[in-house]
């Protein structure tokens, strides 16, 4: 008997979780010439249109560059850590969550994101929010803190 009933509390569970599982996929979306995916669920920081890192950059108006960690005693050489975040209607950056990278170097890439600001992504001629993927190098031979104008 505690087979069966547990069979059908199965069934529904499985039901549910199939059901969040194609509510997280992401949706095309069509907007000046381009796609760009809408992301949805628990990983995706607000569930904001997603650019293309390529079409942000013309958007970066200040970049801080990483401060590479000294004296931890390790020899390391360059190393690219990727940092998804919000980019919000006032070009501010946050929240932000580290998708890959040397985990390491997590907080510093974080540190320096956390200063960078953009002119408004436009969508039909209205600023939006955003959620992009920022790819932050460090080269121990380059000072960290730097702070420069790319696109200004």
């Amino acid at each position: 008997m505690r087979g069966l009933c547990s069979a059908p509390i199965a069934i529904v569970a499985f039901s549910l979780l199939a059901k969040q599982a194609s509510a997280m996929r992401p949706a095309a979306i069509r907007t000046a010439g381009a796609y760009y995916l809408q992301e949805s669920g628990a990983g995706a920081p607000l569930g904001k249109l997603n650019v293309p890192p390529q079409v942000m950059e013309g958007h970066c108006t200040t970049m801080v560059s990483p401060t590479y960690p000294q004296g931890d005693g390790v020899s390391r050489g360059p190393s690219t850590v990727v940092v998804r975040v919000v980019v919000w209607k006032s070009g501010s950056v946050y929240p932000m969550r580290v998708v890959s990278g040397d985990t390491s170097l997590e907080a510093q890439a974080m540190d320096a994101v956390r200063l960078w600001h953009y002119k408004p992504f436009l969508r039909d001629g209205d600023p939006i929010d955003v959620t992009t993927d920022i790819r932050v190098d460090f080269d121990p031979e380059k000072p960290g803190g730097v702070v420069t104008h790319p696109h200004h």
